[in-house]
C-alpha cells in the first residue's frame, strides 16, 4: 500500500493552489536580494523591527543569528506603537508582506511621530504609498505569495538592511549559505519517500495531538516558525517555549498534569549548546520520557547556527506541509484570519 505522504497525485490534490512551490522557494527568495541595492543608515544607537504574523517573524530570525555579535540592542515589536525609548537614535523597520497590515501601519505613523530614522520592507500597499511619499528607504520585495511563505524575500531584505547599518554582514552570509539550504530542502522534498525523508516522519510523528515545540534561546525562532507553519499550514493547535524557562514553569504541569493531555513536547536542538543548556536540556527529555510523554527530539540540521536556524525552519515548514497533507486540509487559506481581518475593519 501507497504511503500517503508518497502519494504525489493525492498531495497536489490537497494543495490545489501549490504552497508547496512557495515553501521551496526559499532559497530562490533568499537569491533574488542579490541585486537589491539600499542606502547606508550609519550611527544606529538601537532597532526596532516591526511587524506581525508572517513578517515579524524575519525579525526574530535576524535577531537569533545577530545576537551574538551585534553592537546595539534590537527587539522585535508587534504591537501598534513602538516602545517608549525609540526615539532619534532608533532604527525602525517596519515590515509587512501585504503593505496593509494595520498594525504595521500604525508603527510606521508612529516611528515618524517619533523622529526614528525609518526603513521600510513591503511587497506594496498604503505601506509603500506611504515610504514613496515620505521618500522614506524602501526595498520592495515580489509580490503573490502568502506572507508566511515569503520568509526568504524579507529575511534576505532586512539582511541587508542591518548590513548597510553597519550591523554585521548577515546578508553576505544569508547568500552564501544558499546551496547548501537548497540541497537540504532537496533531501525533504515530496519525491523523497518517507523512509529517507526526515519532515514526513516528522509530521507522522506530530499527527494527532496537540504540539508544543522547545528550543533553547539561541534558535528561539526556529519553534516560533514551527509553531506559526504548525498553526496555519496544517490548522492544527500547537504552541512553542523555551529551554531553560520551560524547565521552571511547565514541566511542572506536564510531568504532575500531563498525563492523558493530548499533547506531546518536541524539543529542537542546535548543534551548538553551551553545557549547562545542553545538561538542561538532556535532563529535560529524560523526565519526559520517564513520565510516558514519548517527546520528540529534533537535532536541527547543520553544523553552524546559521545552518541550524535555515535548516530547521525549512524541516519545520515542509514538516508543518506534511502534516496539513495528513489531515486532508489545503495548507494555503488562512480562512479564520480573513474572516477576523474583516470584523475589524473600519
Amino acid at each position: 500500500m501507497l504511503e500517503p505522504l508518497d502519494d504525489l497525485p493525492g498531495m497536489k490534490a490537497t494543495d490545489p493552489s501549490d504552497l508547496l512551490s512557495q515553501l521551496t522557494s526559499f532559497p530562490r527568495q533568499i537569491e533574488w536580494s542579490k541585486e537589491v541595492t539600499f542606502p547606508e543608515l550609519p550611527g544606529v544607537d538601537n532597532v526596532v523591527i516591526c511587524g506581525v504574523g508572517g513578517s515579524a517573524i524575519a525579525g526574530d530570525v535576524i535577531i537569533d543569528l545577530l545576537s551574538p555579535s551585534i553592537p546595539v540592542p534590537v527587539i522585535v515589536s508587534r504591537n501598534v506603537v513602538l516602545p517608549g525609548f525609540a526615539g532619534k537614535g532608533t532604527l525602525a523597520v517596519v515590515v509587512s508582506y501585504s503593505g496593509n497590515t494595520a498594525e504595521s501601519l500604525e508603527q510606521y505613523s508612529d516611528a515618524l511621530r517619533r523622529g526614528c530614522r525609518v526603513a521600510v520592507v513591503t511587497s506594496g500597499g498604503k505601506l509603500e504609498e506611504f515610504a514613496i511619499a515620505d521618500s522614506i528607504p524602501l526595498i520592495k520585495v515580489p509580490a503573490g505569495n502568502q506572507p508566511r511563505a515569503s520568509l526568504g524575500y524579507l529575511l534576505s531584505a532586512l539582511a541587508l538592511v542591518f548590513q548597510r547599518a553597519g550591523l554585521g554582514q548577515l546578508h553576505d552570509e544569508l547568500l552564501r549559505a544558499v546551496p547548501d539550504l537548497r540541497s537540504y530542502i532537496a533531501s525533504i522534498a515530496p519525491d523523497v519517500p518517507y523512509g529517507m525523508n526526515q519532515a514526513k516522519r516528522l509530521a507522522k510523528a506530530m499527527a494527532g495531538g496537540v504540539v508544543v515545540v522547545y528550543a533553547p534561546r539561541q534558535v528561539r525562532s526556529v519553534a516560533l516558525r514551527w509553531q506559526n507553519q504548525l498553526n496555519e499550514n496544517a490548522k492544527a493547535v500547537a504552541f512553542s517555549g523555551e529551554v531553560p524557562e520551560m524547565d521552571h514553569n511547565q514541566l511542572v504541569g506536564w510531568l504532575e498534569g500531563g498525563k492523558g493531555c493530548p499533547c506531546r513536547p518536541l524539543l529542537l536542538m542546535p548543534s551548538d549548546m553551551g553545557p549547562t543548556v545542553r545538561r538542561m536540556s538532556e535532563v529535560t527529555l529524560q523526565m519526559l520520557n520517564e513520565r510516558g510523554l514519548d517527546p520528540v527530539l529534533v537535532t536541527l540540521p547543520g553544523e553552524s547556527l546559521l545552518e541550524n536556524v535555515l535548516h530547521g525552519v525549512a524541516l519545520g515548514d515542509m514538516a508543518s506541509y506534511y502534516l496539513a497533507i495528513i489531515r486532508g486540509v489545503d495548507p494555503a487559506p488562512v480562512a479564520s484570519i480573513t474572516e477576523f481581518k474583516g470584523r475589524i475593519a473600519p
